[in-house]
């Protein structure tokens, strides 16, 4: 990427994050833009996104649901403490966006693949898998293999609803355990709702 085009980008995302009337997800993801760019990301900004997203796509067969994902909201939160409690990595990853749901379904919907945005979907990719693995990580290690409850689920944001994706963002939920300080508030990412079914784009934390 060019410096001209290193700094336009920088710029865009950077007056998203300070406009507040956006939807919270783009919010968000245009401050994880910002910082990737800001640190020094290269990525090919001379290629128009729809061939960006075609060389992200390539190897990856399309799908058209979310797999291996939740029949509600509240089935995903209790499945997510369950698979903290028993050191569950496997169901952990399970019940995250894949790679092929990022590119197929998640993406194109999203307003960070269209003006004045357009990041490319590798970047946005790269930054949101090394977001989720530092939020599992951080539960699991905290609470890994203990009795884990999880209570008080609440998403005071109204959903963001971004073609047949709709987003509940900043969700809110309290994990105890014995033995363990209780946590409470913004405890994983965005979780993403697609013809009834639920997973989470992410597993960041505030933590």
């Amino acid at each position: 990427m060019s410096r001209r085009h290193l700094g336009a980008l920088l710029l865009a995302v950077t007056a998203a994050c300070a406009d507040k009337s956006a939807p919270a997800p783009a919010d968000d993801q245009a401050s994880h833009v910002a910082e990737v760019v800001a640190a020094g990301g290269v990525v090919d900004s001379i290629l128009p996104v729809a061939e960006q997203l075609r060389r992200f796509r390539e190897a990856l067969p399309p799908t058209d649901t979310l797999r291996h994902a939740s029949p509600s909201r509240d089935a995903l939160v209790t499945r997510w403490a369950a698979a903290i409690a028993k050191n569950d990595t496997s169901d952990l990853n399970a019940m995250i966006m894949d790679r092929h749901e990022f590119a197929w379904l998640y993406y194109p919907e999203s307003p960070m693949a269209k003006p004045p945005y357009e990041a490319p979907p590798q970047l946005l990719w790269g930054q949101l898998l090394a977001s989720s693995n530092k939020g599992a990580t951080q539960l699991v290690n905290r609470f890994g293999g203990s009795r884990v409850t999880v209570s008080r689920l609440r998403c005071p944001t109204p959903p963001d609803t971004q073609g047949a994706n709709v987003l509940h963002s900043a969700c809110e939920a309290r994990l105890e355990a014995p033995g363990k300080q209780t946590v409470e508030g913004v405890l994983f990412g965005t979780i993403i709702e697609r013809d009834g079914r639920f997973k989470f784009v992410g597993l960041s934390t505030d933590l």
